[in-house]
């Protein structure tokens, strides 16, 4: 079963992966997961920047 994951942070989002994931947008979303230093702690993706996510935490390495 497949689940969907909705951006429920309430800010213009237009740039986190969430949206760019369900846009179709497959080579922003590489591009701003090349090098991640946050983790969203809604849906655990990990990102460059924490513009990127809805809710970001730094990402422990």
């Amino acid at each position: 079963m497949e689940t969907t994951s909705t951006c429920t942070c309430g800010a213009k989002h237009t740039g986190h992966i969430c949206m760019l994931k369900s846009a179709g947008r497959l080579e922003d979303v590489a591009h701003i997961t090349s090098s991640p230093t946050v983790v969203c702690f809604t849906c655990g993706v990990e990102a460059n920047s924490e513009d990127n996510v809805c809710s970001p935490m730094p990402l422990d390495k």
